[in-house]
């Protein structure tokens, strides 16, 4: 039964054998020059499964499944390695250096620093300036007034001891080192007020020359982002309002307070506040559906229909920031819009497991997001059980048949999704269906008014008017889920 339900899903045959790649990757992973043998038997295995596969013997086809699994297995592992090397490549002097990097996200304000996110490209010494390569860091600025004013894109030139990210004595604390590591960041640092300076053109020419820097794509849609979020603040939005805005519909949280985290985390909804799967199969589902007329005309039509499918999910995955869980959920919707191309069953399965290994060949550290867990967990769990359980009471009102199946869809994937919930945050809302029963049609609602209301920025009063419907519903969302919710919290 099981070799039979693996020959009905092939990719699953591909991704189980990555996944465990990856992880024993990242398990093993100690620093040391291992990524030339394992490139090496990753292109042996690759010879091997062809030889496997042109053999054409009956009788020996389980060479060329053992020879796939196998290959499967070492690139999952080459390709961690390979990333986990790149961001341990460089070493930092142990000494305070002078340093010249590019902040490449909005900085964060900490109680007494601010978080920014840098790459470093030089490193000046005594004698020489040296280039770095694409060094990613965290540096913690001390909290003055000119610190507060640094932006996405400044470049600057800072005096500071940056070393690799190391954990705490508690074996049993978080592995935060590892975590860093995993984001491509190879090291943290501290700079006090005065040791760090905006970068001027004359600085820049010293040394290397006149050094032109050309903005990089991320850039850039994290340029169009800030522009969305000024634009929610000249529409009057401001408060909770403008922070849980920016959060369903660019996925920026930078505004949210700690109240309203804990009050939608409660109400077991913090998926809301995280713009991915749920935003984009909104916003995928009403394209899909305006766009159905143009998929009668045959296989053209679908083609034309997934053509346009593509090119609106990649336009608001690029002006929402192209942050890491929209990339993610764009790239499973594409991958379905492409499937529905050649009449395959967009959502199943075999699309799930295809979805999740081309996102793992592309950047194998996905596996360890926990978001990424959740929404795989969670659409399989859909899969698996919606049916099942949607049958267990049959209801013949359309209404009734409506709510019930909302229901039957937050059970399955609360069944797929609940163990990891409880292990990495220890608690469980016991109000999950009540919630999604009301946060579901309201985010949607508000989804489709905050498109709209942009999409007519030259048409001022008619946005204000759609503007002030938005604010209403954020209101009504957030009063909701201020009231008094009960936690399931297993007690250590």
């Amino acid at each position: 039964m099981v070799v039979s339900y693996l020959h009905r899903y092939p990719y699953i045959r591909l991704v189980i054998p990555w996944i465990a790649g990856v992880f024993c990757g990242d398990r093993f992973f100690n620093g040391s020059p291992e990524l030339f043998w394992g490139i090496l038997a990753f292109c042996f295995l690759a010879g091997l499964s062809i030889g496997c596969y042109f053999l054409g013997r009956y009788s020996l086809r389980w060479c060329f499944g053992i020879a796939i699994l196998a290959l499967c297995f070492t690139g999952g592992w080459v390709g961690i390695t390979w990333q986990l090397q790149h961001a341990t490549g460089y070493t930092f002097p142990k000494e305070e250096t002078v340093y010249r990097g590019w902040v490449t996200d909005t900085p964060e304000t900490k109680e007494h620093t601010f978080l920014c996110r840098v790459l470093l490209k030089e490193q000046r010494d005594s004698t020489a300036i040296h280039s770095i390569d694409d060094c990613k860091a965290i540096l913690y600025l001390q909290r003055d007034s000119a610190a507060a004013g640094l932006k996405r894109g400044d470049e600057l030139w800072v005096s500071a001891r940056i070393s690799p990210p190391v954990n705490g004595q508690n074996f049993d604390e978080f592995d935060y080192a590892r975590y860093l590591m995993r984001k491509g960041i190879s090291g943290t640092g501290y700079v006090v007020s005065g040791k760090w300076m905006l970068a001027s053109s004359e600085m820049l020419s010293s040394g290397n020359g006149n050094i032109a820097r050309k903005s990089t794509l991320l850039e850039v849609a994290g340029s169009c982002r800030d522009r969305i979020l000024s634009l929610y603040r000249q529409l009057g939005f401001e408060g909770d309002g403008l922070a849980v805005l920016s959060a369903l519909t660019v996925g920026d949280k930078t505004e949210l307070s700690d109240s309203v985290r804990e009050s939608y985390s409660v109400a077991g909804a913090s998926h809301v506040l995280a713009l991915s799967g749920l935003h984009i199969g909104l916003l995928y589902a009403l394209l899909f559906f305006i766009l159905s007329p143009v998929a009668k005309r045959g296989n053209a039509g679908r083609c034309l229909r997934a053509v346009f499918l593509l090119i609106l999910l990649w336009a608001f995955a690029f002006f929402t920031g192209l942050s890491p869980s929209v990339v993610r959920s764009a790239c499973m919707f594409s991958i379905w819009a492409v499937a529905d191309i050649f009449n395959r069953q967009a959502l199943s399965l075999n699309t799930l497991a295809a979805t999740a290994w081309v996102m793992l060949l592309c950047n194998p550290v996905w596996l360890f997001d926990v978001g990424f867990q959740l929404s795989f967990l969670a659409v399989a769990s859909i899969l698996l059980t919606y049916k099942p359980i949607y049958r267990l009471l049959p209801v013949k009102s359309r209404i009734g048949r409506y709510f019930w199946g909302l229901m039957s869809v937050s059970i399955a994937a609360q069944l797929g999704t609940a163990p990891l919930v409880m292990f990495y945050f220890s608690r469980f809302s016991t109000h999950f269906l009540f919630t999604n029963l009301v946060v579901i049609p309201l985010v949607t609602i508000i989804l489709y008014s905050a498109v709209v209301m942009l999409l007519l920025t030259p048409l001022h009063w008619i946005q204000n008017f759609i503007a002030e419907g938005v604010k209403f519903l954020l209101d009504a969302l957030n009063t909701f889920y201020c009231c008094p919710l009960k936690l399931f919290e297993p007690k250590n």
